[in-house]
């Protein structure tokens, strides 16, 4: 029963992620990319703060500050671990966003699901994990997608790059996740993660000089509140969640859909079409990130 709650979570997690592609897009005719980020990972951490609060009052029956970390280490690994995350979640989330002011959501949706493919890539490279023929062949697939999709390398833009990036960056953020989700607190891992997420992209934003003008962030507004309260605080949270209940193959699969749910929003609120040739990189980067999570055993 909990593996199928888990998957509803994770399911609906990849709709908001999906949809608020749109909403990112739609977002940046008002304030700039690390502004953005900001702002939508202060409405996550505010939506957290009250579920940290609720959770607190039923379970305790009072405000803590750690939750269930009671000892030092448990404490350390909890703060660590939001850390981090918000360090990578920054970088992801920033490149994303400037991803978004050159190419369409949907094309960034599914380039953005290439992290898919690049998490076991990554276990690879860093951690000596052996690899298949299946793995190889989704990455010559996944190649072959982005090349339609983008078409070819002369036409690749520096929005389409900027995403790849983002893509790379989110890998890490999963490998991250895997390695402190089962120790800690998710809701307040997740809560961490988003402090940490705002006041370095707030930094960021001020460093690049980009323009805080009250009448455009209430402009923003409506979209600030849905990525900052779906996309980032209860999407990232069931993404905690559920992983820890989930094989990672059938986690993996279900994030795939974000991008099918991506092209969906940009066709459904931004009229955004897809040529023939798009489409059919989009249908071999979809057919590359199932292969690439098949567990195919060896004889």
């Amino acid at each position: 029963m909990q593996k199928i709650w888990a998957s509803l979570a994770m399911l609906l997690a990849t709709v908001l992620w999906g949809v608020a592609f749109s909403a990112q897009s739609s977002g940046m005719d008002h304030v700039k990319p690390m502004l953005f980020t900001s702002l939508r990972s202060l409405v996550g951490v505010l939506a957290l703060v009250i579920v940290v609060v609720t959770i607190d009052l039923f379970r305790f029956k009072r405000l803590t500050v750690w939750g269930d970390a009671r000892t030092a280490a448990e404490r350390r690994k909890l703060l660590s671990g939001g850390l981090w995350c918000g360090l990578i979640i920054t970088a992801a989330s920033g490149s994303q966003q400037c991803g978004l002011l050159y190419t369409s959501a949907g094309k960034t949706g599914f380039l953005t699901a290439l992290y898919i493919i690049f998490v076991p890539l990554l276990g690879i490279l860093f951690f000596n994990r052996k690899t298949t023929p299946a793995l190889l062949a989704a990455l010559l697939l996944a190649m072959a997608g982005t090349y339609l999709l983008c078409g070819g390398v002369s036409s690749v833009g520096i929005g389409e790059w900027w995403v790849i990036l983002c893509a790379g960056l989110f890998s890490l953020h999963v490998l991250v996740i895997d390695r402190y989700a089962l120790h800690c607190d998710c809701v307040r891992l997740s809560c961490i993660q988003f402090i940490a997420a705002t006041v370095l992209s707030a930094v960021i934003s001020w460093g690049l000089r980009e323009p805080w003008i009250c009448s455009k962030i209430v402009s923003a507004l409506p979209f600030l509140l849905f990525c900052g309260i779906g996309s980032s605080a209860i999407a990232f949270t069931l993404q905690m969640v559920a992983q820890k209940y989930l094989h990672p193959v059938t986690a993996a699969l279900l994030m795939s859909l974000e991008s099918v749910f991506a092209v969906l929003g940009g066709w459904i609120f931004l009229q955004e079409k897809l040529s023939q040739r798009e489409f059919w990189g989009c249908s071999v980067i979809m057919a590359a990130i199932i292969l690439a999570q098949i567990p195919w055993k060896r004889r």
